[in-house]
């Protein structure tokens, strides 16, 4: 459906503000998501202080390219793009899409969600850094890991003492 200059004006402001907000944007191609599955992932992206819009691929990179942004070309941006702002540089509405895009794998192959890039402030990211940004461990993951490496050797010795108490016994 066609949509007139004025709206395209008016999307072209949205954009650009919401660029210029962000602190980091993500660009991101989805297949086939369902309509209550996208309803709950919007949810759990708002609660990150981040929000998520589907987006008209050429208004967008023209709004990218009006807020001072690196370009990208056209033919990068496959499919229906997604564009997620985040107002801060905590990586959760990723690990969002990541959660949920393990699931689809499960149990519908059909629908995923494919890292396309972002922006860093206004510095470009390919598709490979934003997976791996995807993957990074969060902070209380990473502390309980720690503290289980910590618990780990005191664990072992107790076990050991534990064993030479009973053959003595």
């Amino acid at each position: 459906m066609a949509i007139t200059k004025d709206k395209k004006k008016e999307l072209l402001k949205g954009y650009v503000a919401e660029l210029k907000n962000a602190w980091t944007t993500y660009v991101i191609n989805q297949n086939a998501i369902p309509v209550n599955v996208a309803t709950q992932i919007r949810k759990e992206i708002k609660t990150s202080e981040a929000t998520i819009n589907v987006v008209r691929k050429r208004i967008f990179l023209k709004a990218v390219e009006e807020a001072g942004f690196e370009v990208v070309d056209l033919s990068n941006l496959e499919g229906a793009v997604v564009a997620i702002f985040a107002k801060s540089q905590d990586f959760s509405p990723l690990k969002v899409i990541s959660k949920y895009n393990k699931e689809f794998k499960v149990k519908s192959p059909a629908s995923s969600f494919n890292f396309l890039g972002g922006w860093d402030e206004t510095k470009r990211q390919d598709a490979a850094y934003i997976t791996e940004l995807a993957n990074i461990p969060s902070k209380e993951e990473l502390i309980s890991k720690f503290l289980w490496l910590l618990k780990y050797p005191v664990q072992s010795f107790a076990c050991v003492l534990s064993e030479i108490e009973k053959k003595s016994a």
